[in-house]
């Protein structure tokens, strides 16, 4: 398994948004299951389905990527959709997303919470690291980079400071609790 075998080319934007909300998932089910009825879409709760990319709807996205037109980007969704398990057999903590280019890797934690948020996301993060270091290694990216994305704390707080850099220290990827994902090369 790699993740890459769930990539996905982006097409060319400005900007585009990663989206992990009920609402969202529910319109693009109905939407795919319409095209498709026997889709096995249809057997899988909203809850369970991963994030996704829109172009559209900016005031429902959790993350803005600023890809500047470039044609280059490529996601993949990762909660609920890369499997990801412990030796007992119990899933493990993910991120919702990733994006990639040739040179940059971005591993994306989704968040909508007023409180609490920034060590959860951190925990999810770091373990996806982890696993895309066991399965795909970070060593073909010159840019690494980590988001914990929350539409409730969008801009980036200097109080995070220590925690970015132990998260670095950690990982060697750079921590950015900010909700746009911005400077991929």
């Amino acid at each position: 398994m790699t993740f890459f075998d769930y990539s996905e080319k982006v097409k060319s934007a400005n900007e585009f948004g990663i989206r992990d909300d009920d609402k969202g998932k529910e319109e693009l089910k109905d939407s795919i299951l319409a095209e498709n009825p026997e889709s096995l879409l249809a057997t899988i709760p909203v809850k369970e389905l991963p994030a996704f990319i829109d172009y559209d709807n900016k005031e429902d996205w959790n993350a803005i990527i600023e890809s500047c037109g470039r044609s280059d980007f490529n996601f993949i969704a990762v909660d609920n959709n890369i499997p990801y398990y412990d030796k007992n057999g119990d899933e493990k903590n993910r991120c919702d997303a990733m994006i990639w280019t040739e040179n940059t890797v971005v591993f994306i934690e989704l968040k909508n919470k007023a409180k609490d948020w920034l060590d959860e996301a951190i925990v999810q993060l770091k373990s996806t690291i982890e696993f895309f270091k066991e399965t795909d290694g970070l060593e073909k990216f010159k840019f690494k980079k980590a988001y914990a994305c929350n539409k409730m704390h969008p801009c980036f707080n200097y109080q995070f400071k220590d925690r970015m850099q132990q998260f670095f220290r950690d990982t060697r990827v750079s921590l950015h609790p900010e909700m746009v994902v911005k400077n991929i090369k």
